[in-house]
């Protein structure tokens, strides 16, 4: 992607209104900043796809607001109203990619869509495909509690960016930069929309089979939750009519719910498909 509209510029994206009110100079101590507070540098632009003429935008969007507590010295914005703006560019742009794609899909399952692509599990899933953690400006404590792997750090970040990219190189930018990083969701989606939402497609899959009573509905367990608070992992079980259907395994509830669900999902697929042929056969066993 080739994202350079605009050449070097001087800093104009966090005028001094948009600034904290306490900030000052930087602080001269080199200790003071980690190697992921520096200038944006060229390996992640590279990843990115984009080149900034404002990098303090960039800056600004991988800045925590733990780092900015920590740091009032610093003058740059943390990253939540870089978020709040990026969510709503975000929001359009894969409304338009998928009304575009697929025309023949009507409005209730392409709000479905949307809300996948950009629910929180997707968008930490690609920013760290994109290595954002590795580049977030976290505070002491939250970095030594695993914040650059935090789902919702790398989410917001994610956000932030695209915000950022809006700011500094405008709508078209923005729209290449968040449908190339979206490439694998949107390919899932054509192939397979049901592994978007494995979830919602066991439960239609099951509602078609049977009656909709409770006894017929997905009940997620929890089977193990292990690991320190900052790192949990946890183990779920997917039960039909008290059959363990599926299991999954995650760093969320949520993850491992969606992996159990796949997996129930295929073997569910794969009795349909072995009753489908016993019929056939006998079928062909009546005729003859």
């Amino acid at each position: 992607m080739n994202s350079t509209l605009r050449g070097p510029q001087p800093s104009e994206g966090l005028s001094e209104r948009s600034r904290s009110p306490e900030a000052g100079a930087v602080p001269a101590d080199p200790d003071a900043i980690s190697a992921a507070d520096e200038s944006p540098p060229a390996e992640l632009e590279a990843r990115l796809g984009v080149s900034f003429g404002d990098p303090a935008l960039l800056r600004a969007a991988l800045t925590h607001p733990s780092y900015a507590n920590e740091h009032p010295e610093d003058p740059t914005e943390h990253n939540e109203r870089l978020e709040f703006l990026g969510d709503a560019v975000l929001g359009m742009i894969v409304a338009r990619a998928l009304y575009q794609r697929f025309p023949e899909v009507q409005e209730g399952r392409l709000t479905e869509w949307r809300a996948f692509l950009v629910c929180g599990p997707t968008l930490s899933r690609v920013a760290a495909r994109l290595d954002l953690g590795r580049w977030l400006r976290l505070g002491r404590g939250e970095d030594q509690t695993g914040g650059r792997e935090r789902e919702g750090n790398l989410e917001r970040a994610y956000e932030a960016v695209v915000g950022a990219i809006y700011l500094d190189g405008g709508l078209e930018v923005a729209r290449t930069f968040v449908r190339e990083s979206l490439t694998v969701e949107f390919a899932t989606l054509a192939e397979s929309p049901d592994d978007l939402n494995a979830k919602g497609a066991l439960q239609e899959l099951v509602q078609q089979l049977g009656p909709a009573d409770d006894a017929a509905r997905p009940e997620y367990v929890l089977v193990a939750e292990t690991g320190p608070d900052h790192q949990r992992h946890y183990e779920v079980a997917v039960e039909i009519d008290g059959e363990v259907l599926g299991q999954g395994t995650g760093a969320s509830k949520q993850q491992a719910e969606k992996e159990a669900a796949t997996e129930a999902l295929a073997r569910m697929r794969v009795r349909l498909d072995d009753g489908d042929d016993q019929s056939r056969g006998a079928t062909r066993g009546d005729g003859t």
